[in-house]
């Protein structure tokens, strides 16, 4: 199967927007969450676009990243999966995109449960392992991955005699 550049050039590029969108929501909401913890301003500017969570405490503002964790993670499984779709015009390999994605939600909530039930906190290495396989999930990596295995078990086959 011949990849499809066009796709591949124009989904890379829906990564790095979801991506930046991504990042920018996440590091004004840290902001505005240390603003309310801190009671005063920092020396950077707040982005305007936050100030609409302005009336929330600072509870509701933390665990409001969790919802915004998944959702986000939902949005690059999606993007994963019409990335796969399209770039290689093959609807067999899209149950591995949602098996990749399965297992490290799976063990980012292992791992976050580990440490919530055993360590009462969420702020030691089973947090770390948890934002750590979250931000392989909200990544292109999963895609990129996927697409150069397929190209090479299919160059591997057709080579094989």
């Amino acid at each position: 199967m011949k990849l499809n550049w066009k796709y591949f050039i124009l989904f890379f590029f829906m990564f790095a927007v979801l991506g930046y969108v991504r990042e920018k929501f996440f590091v004004a909401l840290n902001h505005l969450i240390y603003v309310k913890y801190y009671g005063s301003t920092s020396e950077a500017p707040m982005d305007q676009f936050i100030l609409v969570l302005n009336n929330f405490s600072y509870t509701t503002l933390y665990y409001l990243k969790y919802p915004a964790t998944l959702l986000s993670f939902l949005l690059f499984a999606g993007l994963s999966l019409l990335t796969v779709r399209y770039v290689l015009n093959d609807k067999k390999l899209l149950k591995w995109v949602i098996y990749s994605y399965a297992i490290l939600l799976t063990l980012a909530a292992l791992s976050m449960l580990f440490g919530y039930f055993i360590n009462n906190r969420l702020q030691d290495d089973e947090y770390t392992l948890s934002r750590w396989l979250m931000g392989i999930a909200q990544s292109p990596i999963i895609a990129i991955v996927l697409i150069a295995s397929y190209q090479l078990y299919n160059q591997t086959k057709t080579n094989t005699p």
